[in-house]
């Protein structure tokens, strides 16, 4: 079996292969990126903290596993996460705050722990994705984009928009979402992409299929890829949205 910590990082899930672009559509003249950028990010806003149990299909450097995983993240950069075998028993637990992250293989029964910034983190989840994005994004949240101009330009089809985030020249992110088909409605995210400098794709993530929990549209399929062949698809059975959690809960302490 790959080691479990291969697994977890190719989860934090969020969560990312090198995914085909789509050739860049012509800017849309008359959107206004800045507004939309706005809109997306206010949807679930009030959305801090998030619960899931779900199934998890894991890709990773030509080998597939089926595992189950249940998390709770709090938005910005707190998580605490478990994956799960088949069997029952807990293959790993990784927890994150802003003081840092610990995981705990409970194959190897190996503890480590260190910076939000340290290489070994995302080392172990195998994935370039940081923990206040996943956060996010397991919330149904535009996650933070360091841009400085927003462009909307045409999608795929009639239905969807891009929306492409740039910092100077380069490109940063873009944005796929359903445009709102009534005045009371708004715009709904179904894919995520993040670019490095060099224009070499990050990550992306596919919001498959979506549910409403209470007030908010929340992920019920997520697929997150990265610039590899890995591949993490989450089908979250469960979701609860703000129920209270403490601050030991993103703590995890090295076994007695």
């Amino acid at each position: 079996m790959m080691h479990s910590r291969c697994i977890l990082l190719a989860l934090i899930l969020a969560l990312q292969t090198a995914c085909a672009s789509v050739p860049g559509p012509v800017d849309a003249p008359g959107e206004d990126g800045a507004k939309l950028v706005r809109i997306l990010e206010n949807a679930n806003r009030t959305l801090t903290i998030s619960k899931g149990i779900g199934r998890l299909k894991l890709n990773h450097s030509g080998s597939r596993q089926r595992l189950r995983i249940a998390w709770v993240s709090q938005v910005p950069n707190k998580i605490r996460l478990t994956v799960i075998g088949l069997d029952g028993r807990p293959l790993m637990t990784a927890a994150a705050n802003e003081s840092g992250f610990a995981l705990q293989d409970h194959t190897s029964g190996t503890y480590q722990k260190g910076a939000l910034e340290d290489y070994r983190l995302r080392a172990a989840l195998n994935l370039p994705l940081d923990v206040n994005s996943l956060s996010l994004i397991l919330a149904g949240r535009l996650p933070d984009f360091a841009y400085d101009r927003a462009v909307v330009t045409s999608g795929r089809t009639d239905e969807e928009g891009i929306l492409v985030l740039k910092k100077w020249w380069n490109r940063i992110g873009r944005v796929y979402f359903r445009k709102a088909v009534s005045a009371g409605s708004r715009p709904t995210i179904t894919r995520i992409e993040a670019f490095r400098q060099t224009g070499e794709m990050r990550y992306s993530a596919d919001i498959g299929a979506t549910r409403e929990v209470g007030d908010f549209v929340v992920p019920r399929t997520l697929t997150i890829q990265s610039g590899t062949t890995d591949r993490i698809v989450l089908d979250i059975d469960r979701y609860w949205v703000n129920e209270p959690v403490g601050p030991e809960t993103f703590k995890l302490p090295p076994p007695e």
